[in-house]
């Protein structure tokens, strides 16, 4: 059983995914699958490259997907698990037997649960069998040293983000890190988890550059610094996180967006904000029979009156709306309210096909799609930021707008964060002043750096991306966070998810989160 598994893993670097590398947008998306021996894959610098690019595709599957793996991973997976756990966004689901609502999500059918477990361990398959192939290649000469050290650094990484997200939603899990290692092993603690990461990222950061001429949207060395960053903090090293956070100033590329708006523009993508983004083709298919590296976020989360259907993931409420103060930017770029236009240039509502008004519907009658219980009226605009998308029985369903998962604006605020729980306020003021100061477009008011200070921070600096609820949770102050915002009493242990009904059935020795079934 063990050996056929190792063996299925296998298959997904073997049939390689093969990507001719240019400098196009879609440089990291698998375009052509052949039948491919092991060897071949990791004696030549090209084969290779191709091969760390499949575990990239790993992180792609918001559509397709691989068969047997549950789909939409990033819409309904890591994006709701990042805003729905902190109550700021709705799904199309009556409140009353809502999951987040009610802190009850069933190992069974919650799409945050049994998505992202098996999704990531796919991941770390791909990222196994390549760091084996690369690291084997690379002392054998059969790729050169360079390169092959770099893909390394790459990979390592990736497996770090998978790992990462593991912990953070589900607490300890396996540490699966060589093809010979026993799959079906109990959990491990989620302290030796960040412990690996932080191993793996040290690794990296040496083989890493900070930038790409053209593949930008590659790993690159503030990739590593911040995912290490991360793992410190998770283990209570806050002098070392602050120390990795502040190595990216070293960067010659990354800074803050002047314009919060810039952040998530189509026309913006793997800006010098972003540190790690998933990319996607633009595809208009409307058939559900395409492939996974298109990005169908948008879709679900424009507004039903548009699109004709969706509003699935990603509907902002209207406290969130109502939790940014006079004067922030970010609630503009955020979150767009009944009546109200929208703040990209490039997008006129009323030229979608049927609206006869430049607003997102009207105080009076808010854009609900018809189903009041379920949506607020408020929608997102970080996800809305492509014209070209009609919507469902239209023309055009998906696009290309890449998702952030890692950029320097919460970097900053988890320097921050570190630098306060470490006592160097100085750094946590400077860190925490920056974040707040281009928000306002210049001059925030001023107000001094707290827990309670950074927590409202990180909601209104990264609602509706994909990194929320970790910082959250992250801080220790989960149940405060739910308290202090929407007056509801999170249960103790809530704060992470139950493991797949499905993995405990195929792992007896998985134990599974206490207070779930």
């Amino acid at each position: 059983m063990k050996k056929n598994k190792i063996n299925k893993i296998r298959v997904f670097i073997i049939v390689a995914l093969i990507t001719i590398m240019g400098c196009s947008d879609d440089f990291l998306v698998d375009t052509n699958n052949r039948d491919l021996t092991f060897d071949i894959v990791f004696n030549s610098d090209a084969t290779a490259t191709a091969a760390v690019t499949g575990v990239y595709d790993g992180f792609q599957n918001d559509s397709e997907g691989d068969p047997g793996l549950p789909v939409e991973y990033n819409v309904k997976g890591i994006h709701r698990w990042a805003n729905s756990t902190g109550l700021d966004f709705f799904n199309n689901e009556n409140p009353a037997t809502n999951d987040y609502l009610n802190f009850s999500a069933d190992p069974s059918s919650n799409d945050v649960a049994v998505k992202i477990w098996p999704n990531n361990y796919r991941q770390i398959g791909r990222a196994n069998i390549t760091l084996e192939g690369l690291r084997k290649a690379v002392g054998a000469g059969s790729i050169s040293a360079d390169l092959g050290n770099r893909l390394i650094g790459e990979v390592l990484v990736l497996r770090c983000v998978s790992y990462q997200y593991l912990a953070e939603v589900y607490g300890g899990v396996p540490l699966i890190l060589n093809t010979s290692d026993d799959f079906f092993k109990p959990r491990d603690t989620q302290d030796a988890v960040f412990q690996q990461i932080v191993l793996d990222a040290t690794e990296a950061v040496d083989k890493l550059p900070w930038t790409y001429v053209t593949e930008k949207g590659r790993v690159s060395k503030a990739a590593a610094y911040t995912v290490l960053g991360n793992a410190h903090m998770w283990l209570g090293q806050y002098g070392d996180a602050v120390d990795a956070y502040q190595k990216l100033e070293e960067s010659p590329v990354l800074d803050l967006e002047a314009n919060f708006l810039d952040i998530h523009a189509l026309a913006n993508p793997n800006g010098k904000e972003s540190i790690f983004e998933i990319q996607w083709a633009a595809n208009g298919d409307l058939s559900w029979g395409r492939n996974d590296e298109v990005n169908i976020l948008q879709l679900f989360a424009m507004p039903t009156d548009i699109t004709g259907g969706g509003g699935f993931t990603g509907i902002p409420t209207k406290e969130l709306y109502n939790a940014f103060q006079p004067g922030d930017t970010r609630r503009a770029a955020t979150v767009i309210a009944p009546g109200e236009e929208h703040t990209d240039p490039l997008i006129d509502i009323i030229n979608y096909d049927g609206v006869d008004i430049n607003t997102c519907g009207t105080v009076a009658n808010p854009w609900v799609g018809g189903s009041p219980e379920t949506r607020s009226g408020y929608w997102a605009i970080k996800s809305w930021r492509d014209p070209s998308i009609e919507g469902w029985g239209r023309n055009i369903l998906f696009g290309g707008q890449g998702h952030i998962w890692m950029r320097y604006g919460g970097a900053l605020l988890s320097l921050s964060e570190a630098a306060l729980k470490d006592g160097q306020m100085g750094v946590a003021q400077a860190a925490f002043d920056r974040v707040r100061n281009r928000a306002w477009g210049g001059t925030a008011p001023a107000k001094p750096v707290t827990m309670d200070a950074l927590l409202e921070e990180y909601r209104l600096e990264l609602a509706g991306e994909f990194s929320l609820w970790g910082a959250i949770r992250r801080s220790g102050e989960a149940r405060n966070f739910i308290m202090n915002n929407y007056g509801l009493d999170m249960p103790i242990g809530r704060d992470i998810y139950p493991i797949p009904s499905s993995e405990l059935s195929a792992n007896p020795n998985l134990v599974q989160n206490p207070g779930y079934n």
